[in-house]
């Protein structure tokens, strides 16, 4: 992957002009002979300890059970289920089914390193997938992602449609998308780079063949982040409040709750309380 991508961005202004106000096509930003590609994927599927729920067949939003796309195999003496079906996935694909490669970042270093990238550009936690979509087809039905996403296309063409009407756009993620009229519709071309701001509805087909493409979310701290950030800080320097509770009453252990919380809330700096935040984020989602 070229690892330029995170600062070209920067250098159009997604991280600061483009932040969450609006959608952005950045033609040829990436070479795609430096990426992952189908290729690579290919010889994944056929040997290596790649395993579900690495992998996973989507077709317009609909999941076979896992057994329908795996295998099992011989692991140093042990048989162990899980292991992409190749023949299996194809048939899936040629039926319309999109492979999707999920948490990239965990076991492909090239992607690895962007991930950290975006996580040293803004207060996000990125995590990073790859869409292998037949001609004609979509993978998911038009949703709306709990984060801003970037989409890396790098093989193929992949007709996007975006649905921002007021209203549409929502701070969670969801399928209740009101698909009739797209605000935008355009295509992306190998070595276009799409950023949507967080909440933007959106689906994509494939166009005049395989489509293949990167996509990374990034994730800032929402509100339910924050306050178990905060409530981990207050019982981690509470030793008192978080063990000796059972000793009062609950009328009085709400009232010390009530009372540390504020106080926490009061001395935290609010730079020290978001980065407790984004850390546990990270250790999740990397």
């Amino acid at each position: 992957m070229n690892t330029s991508l995170v600062e070209t961005l920067r250098g159009e202004g997604i991280f600061a002009d483009a932040w969450n106000k609006e959608f952005r096509i950045l033609r040829g930003a990436v070479d795609p002979a430096g990426c992952i590609s189908s290729a690579f994927v290919e010889d994944r599927l056929e040997a290596s300890l790649l395993r579900w729920p690495y992998f996973s067949v989507l077709r317009q939003g609909a999941v076979p059970h896992e057994r329908a796309y795996t295998t099992s195999r011989d692991v140093i003496g042990h048989e162990r289920p899980g292991f992409p079906d190749r023949a299996a996935i194809h048939r899936l694909m040629s039926a319309g089914g999109t492979l999707k490669l999920n948490q990239l970042s965990d076991w492909h270093r090239p992607t690895r390193a962007l991930v950290e990238e975006f996580e040293a550009a803004a207060p996000v936690a990125v995590a990073s997938y790859v869409f292998w979509t037949p001609p004609e087809s979509r993978g998911m039905l038009p949703h709306r992602d709990a984060s801003h996403v970037v989409a890396v296309q790098l093989e193929g063409r992949k007709e996007w449609q975006l649905y921002a009407q007021e209203g549409q756009v929502r701070g969670d993620a969801g399928l209740d998308v009101d698909a009739q009229e797209p605000t935008h519709t355009f295509v992306l071309e190998p070595g276009d780079v799409l950023y949507l701001p967080h909440g933007w509805p959106h689906d994509a087909i494939a166009r005049d063949g395989d489509s293949f493409h990167l996509t990374f979310t990034l994730t800032e701290p929402t509100p339910d982040d924050l306050l178990e950030a905060l409530a981990t800080h207050l019982l981690s320097n509470d030793w008192e409040l978080a063990h000796r509770f059972h000793a009062t009453t609950l009328e009085e252990r709400t009232e010390n709750v009530r009372s540390a919380l504020l106080g926490s809330a009061r001395s935290l700096d609010d730079d020290t309380w978001a980065d407790a935040a984004l850390t546990a984020m990270r250790e999740v989602t990397g």
